[in-house]
């Protein structure tokens, strides 16, 4: 049973979901009253997460967004782009989040298996989005304070999460017709597609958007910042722990 759900918003779009805060106001996801990670719902323990790019349509429901799939290669042929370049750029994105965490991403060619499914949209809308589902297991570990953690006051919430549940899928899905790039250009009209990838995957392994500007995980596209912050890779470590972990 599906006990969670994120529908990530549409990169660059604030997000109104209760979040967890780091001392940066950096973010982690909150969904069903519970923060979220791949693996063991324990702090700081990595996991190993399979992709796979969609090759064939894919239907999914009870999905607030990336509900149907089309296969990436359609993606790559509406960008002009060639598939090894795009690919190479996918590559990076997931490299980027497994050098800094103890996170290990294995490509796979069973999408129907896969922990994360990349594809197109099928009804083009915004430009990219993330479907987080949830596992059906209880939660674990409960709130951690330490660290700077803490709920933004701002938000209607009287209580912290209760605790960590673990990741089952995610999805997510790139509009075909919106333009796409390899690099930054100045031209913020056109988004390059590793820092928008990176930036979906960023949610799709239990990050928001942070409360502040100047991170990859914030909502607004910006050329100024080739990689993650500090602040990004801080989140990440608080779910994962550092590379080898």
């Amino acid at each position: 049973m599906m006990l969670g759900r994120f529908a990530a918003a549409m990169l660059f779009m604030a997000v109104a979901t209760s979040t967890m805060c780091a001392a940066a106001d950096h973010r982690l996801l909150v969904l069903e009253g519970s923060w979220v990670k791949w693996g063991s719902p324990k702090w700081g323990v990595g996991a190993t997460v399979t992709y796979a790019f969609a090759s064939a349509p894919k239907t999914s429901p009870e999905a607030r967004n990336c509900a149907s799939l089309r296969p990436f290669g359609e993606l790559i042929a509406k960008t002009g782009l060639s598939a090894p370049q795009v690919q190479s750029e996918a590559e990076a994105a997931f490299a980027g989040w497994a050098k800094v965490t103890g996170l290990n991403f294995v490509e796979t060619k069973d999408a129907a298996n896969a922990d994360i499914v990349i594809g197109a949209q099928s009804n083009p809308t915004g430009r990219a989005f993330t479907n987080v589902e949830l596992e059906s297991r209880p939660m674990a570990e409960g709130p951690a304070a330490e660290r700077g953690f803490t709920i933004s006051p701002e938000l209607p919430f009287a209580n912290e999460p209760n605790g960590l549940r673990p990741i089952r899928k995610a999805l997510i899905c790139f509009n075909p017709l919106a333009k796409w790039k390899i690099g930054f250009d100045g031209n913020m009209d056109v988004y390059d597609i590793r820092y928008t990838l990176t930036h979906e995957i960023g949610h799709a392994i239990g990050l928001d958007h942070p409360g502040v500007a100047g991170a990859l995980m914030d909502f607004r596209y910006d050329e100024k910042l080739k990689g993650l912050s500090q602040g990004d890779i801080d989140a990440a470590q608080r779910l994962y722990g550092p590379q080898g972990r």
